[in-house]
């Protein structure tokens, strides 16, 4: 009796914590929050579905090719994440994008030109999310939704030099995207790669020479960015 008696005493004392433990473990991984926030940082790497129009003479000069040379950028966005169920959610990510291309044009007369278009557009994907089973403190998911974007680059930069070309102000498109959701004592890391896809014909014939040359410029943005929530 005096054996069992401090080994009741023990589990009274030990069931409690390791039902609490349990369940704090069990809310980590079942994500019981409807909503949290956090924020994302990463690198793009930008370039455009490009269509020309070549053979374009402007001033006695003609231009016989174009083409792009995608650059890198940086990302950095406030994280929303609004749980529906068990398997989906809704998240927010409204962010900067520093986005920015280069073109050579290349002329007849054997000379060539380098023209570029930069950008600081702030964007506001809207994504349903879609997630796997818990596996080993992690989640595969995938996101897919419309994203909205305004340049906040300013006119009067393009406007004053003729090696920049010209973009509308706002930008849409979809947004495909796939992750892995690692669970921590205290923060929820997420590596991720995104596609972002332009609908729109961005480009404006305006302030450079052959600018005609250029029917349609849509956009295409691959993007690497880490979640912290």
């Amino acid at each position: 009796m005096r054996v069992i008696l401090p080994i009741l005493l023990s589990l009274v004392m030990i069931f409690p914590a390791s039902l609490m433990a349990q369940k704090n473990l069990m809310k980590q991984h079942n994500d019981l929050s409807r909503f949290r926030i956090g924020f994302s940082m990463g690198l793009n790497y930008n370039s455009y579905n490009l269509k020309e129009q070549i053979q374009i003479e402007d001033r006695g000069v003609l231009l016989e090719q174009i083409n792009t040379q995608p650059r890198w950028g940086l990302n950095l966005a406030m994280v929303n994440h609004f749980k529906l169920n068990r398997r989906f959610a809704i998240r927010v990510l409204p962010g900067i994008s520093l986005e920015e291309r280069d073109f050579n044009f290349y002329f007849q007369d054997s000379s060539a030109i380098k023209r570029k278009i930069e950008a600081a557009y702030f964007n506001t994907p809207v994504l349903l999310e879609m997630r796997s089973e818990y596996y080993k403190r992690g989640q595969l998911y995938v996101l897919c939704g419309p994203q909205f974007a305004a340049n906040l680059s300013p006119t009067k930069k393009v406007r004053d030099n003729p090696d920049l070309l010209k973009i509308s102000s706002t930008d849409v498109g979809l947004v495909f995207a796939i992750g892995w959701r690692m669970f921590g004592d205290r923060v929820k890391l997420s590596p991720e790669i995104r596609y972002f896809m332009g609908l729109r014909n961005v480009y404006e014939p305006l302030y450079t020479s052959h600018s005609g040359a250029i029917n349609r410029l849509s956009s295409q943005v691959l993007s690497l960015v880490v979640n912290f929530e």
